[in-house]
């Protein structure tokens, strides 16, 4: 009886030391195939733009969020070669804080007409090219029916009047695959 309860400890140890290195591995999340028509169902932006003028140390930043509204546009990607279009129209709602403090809003009819080409690293990096004009992606959920990421870009450059302008914006989609 002493013996079948030793064994009985001993394959318990065994065993939950085997779960714990099993629940340990990291595997990366599965997602559902890229290439394809998706519907654009959900879009909105934040950023901010710094200033800093080189002479006299002295800066300032605004800031501005949008949500857009009557989305009719698309994206299409292809694998192999990694191409991308996005297509269409949508309307935005944007809001603009400037370097006072003072909050502006105003509507705009946008069109869209976008191509290049995009990196996937992994299964949830994406990077996007236009043009020598990159941006950098995080796929959130990939399946069968929905895509959704965030796309993030950032800037500087001086400008003629010897000021550091720094932009920064984030943008969130969310798709329907349409075929």
């Amino acid at each position: 009886m002493k013996i079948l309860k030793k064994i009985i400890l001993i394959l318990c140890v065994v065993s939950l030391f085997g779960c714990s290195k099993d629940s340990s591995t990291s595997e990366e999340i599965s997602f559902a195939p890229l290439a394809g028509t998706w519907e654009v169902t959900s879009y909105s932006y934040e950023g901010t733009t710094t200033y800093r003028a080189i002479n006299t140390n002295e800066s300032w930043s605004t800031s501005y969020v949008g949500d857009g509204w009557s989305l009719n546009f698309n994206f299409v990607f292809s694998e192999d070669p990694n191409d991308y279009t996005v297509s269409g129209d949508h309307n935005v709602d944007h809001y603009y804080t400037d370097e006072d403090g003072q909050e502006f809003y105003y509507v705009g009819n946008l069109e869209r007409n976008e191509l290049g080409t995009f990196t996937r690293n992994g299964n949830t990096s994406i990077t996007f090219n236009e043009n020598g004009e990159f941006k950098s992606g995080t796929i959130q959920e990939l399946s069968e029916t929905t895509l959704k990421f965030n796309m993030s870009e950032s800037s500087s450059e001086t400008n003629s009047d010897n000021v550091l302008v720094s932009r920064v914006r984030n943008e969130t989609y969310i798709l329907t695959r349409i075929n």
